[in-house]
């Protein structure tokens, strides 16, 4: 809390540059497992560039671990620099930790894509994976492109048109702004007279003001329908065949259990697995968190995606206390361990898997569509 309002202080009070050096964090707390690659002996790895994070709980220390331990010639990557791109030529795999916030990534969409499209070189994540990270409008299309149960959602950028449909809406709607975690900028709007308020703001000269100074909400609205179930967030993170997750809970009359820091860790119910793995599928990236609620019928909707996940510790998950992992098997089990990973060096895993050593669809066909083709999904405890 202290070091929160220092930097407050140095940087809106005083006016000193926003200047934060890389964390560094004890990535062996906790005793994560290890996740090892079976890589082919006659096939060269590539010589990786590893970008540093600023995030409280750092990406780029996990994918160090994971270098490390799967032997992966690497060094550090100093990208905000002006020879960037000089630099860049020397690798053949670049890795970057996003981190939240429409500045930051403005710079790596623009230098990712150029790497990319223009050099050829390959980049974790991908651009267009990018383009999902910290966006709720375009996941929300990639979500409705591929026919998942996405909660009912209203997006528009005409004023004219929101302003013809608010009687028609059912309220309450949950209004979002497309980036943002922990809630931020999400609110309730109850009725057409506080939806008309809300976009008149969002569409003036100056936009709607956002928890970010340099940033505003301008001229697109998100409304979500508000799901009245059992006021519980049910998070599912995916990558490859291992599957975590937990609850959140809102707290008192709030409405938003994202950022409420209530988090249950318990067993995650089979229903909400199978739609967070079908979605896991359909978007085809190496990592997935599924957020969804629960309707009064039982029914889950997704609310939100998130190709990057950032965590505290690799202990995501319980099952009768006991922390773990379920591991989709091919015979249709959610075979439950107690081991417990880092996402980032699962996630890592999986992109070189999809990237150096089968196609897409053939990592699928191995890893995902024979234990989803058995039909409905059955749990085993190895406890």
């Amino acid at each position: 809390m202290l070091k929160r309002l220092n930097r407050f202080t140095s940087i809106r009070i005083l006016g000193n540059p926003d200047i934060r050096n890389p964390k560094e964090d004890d990535v062996e707390l906790y005793n994560p497992s290890d996740v090892i690659m079976d890589w082919p002996q006659d096939k060269k790895k590539p010589f990786v560039g590893l970008t540093r994070d600023i995030n409280e709980n750092p990406h780029w220390t996990k994918y160090r671990r994971f270098l490390n331990k799967n032997n992966f010639p690497f060094e550090i990557y100093e990208y905000h620099r002006s020879d960037w791109l000089e630099r860049a030529r020397e690798y053949d795999l670049l890795i970057w930790s996003p981190n939240s916030g429409p500045a930051e990534l403005d710079e790596i969409k623009r230098k990712i894509y150029i790497l990319e499209k223009k050099l050829g070189k390959k980049c974790f994540p991908d651009y267009e994976t990018l383009l999902l990270c910290d966006d709720k409008v375009t996941s929300t299309y990639m979500l409705k492109l591929n026919g998942l149960p996405v909660a009912d959602t209203f997006i528009s950028n005409d004023y004219r048109e929101i302003e013809s449909m608010k009687d028609n809406l059912s309220y309450p709607l949950v209004s979002k702004r497309f980036h943002g975690a922990s809630s931020r900028e999400v609110s309730l709007l109850r009725d057409s007279k506080r939806l008309s308020g809300f976009s008149k703001r969002v569409f003036s000269f100056y936009g709607k003001k956002t928890s970010n100074a340099y940033f505003r909400q301008k001229n697109y609205v998100y409304f979500q329908k508000f799901i009245d179930g059992d006021r519980l967030d049910t998070r599912v993170n995916i990558a490859g065949n291992i599957i975590t997750g937990y609850f959140r809970k809102s707290k008192g009359k709030d409405f938003r259990a994202s950022g409420s820091g209530i988090v249950i860790k318990e067993d995650l119910p089979v229903e909400a697995l199978e739609v967070a793995i079908e979605t896991y599928r359909s978007i085809g990236k190496a990592m997935l968190g599924v957020d969804m609620m629960r309707d009064a019928n039982g029914r889950y909707w997704i609310i939100e995606i998130s190709p990057f996940i950032g965590v505290k510790t690799p202990i995501q998950m319980k099952v009768n206390d006991i922390p773990g992992s379920y591991f989709l098997l091919n015979d249709g089990i959610l075979e439950f361990r107690r081991e417990s990973y880092w996402p980032q060096e699962l996630a890592l895993k999986v992109f070189l898997e999809q990237n150096y050593l089968y196609t897409l669809d053939k990592w699928k066909s191995i890893f995902l569509d024979p234990g989803l083709s058995r039909g409905r999904l059955v749990k085993r405890f190895t406890i």
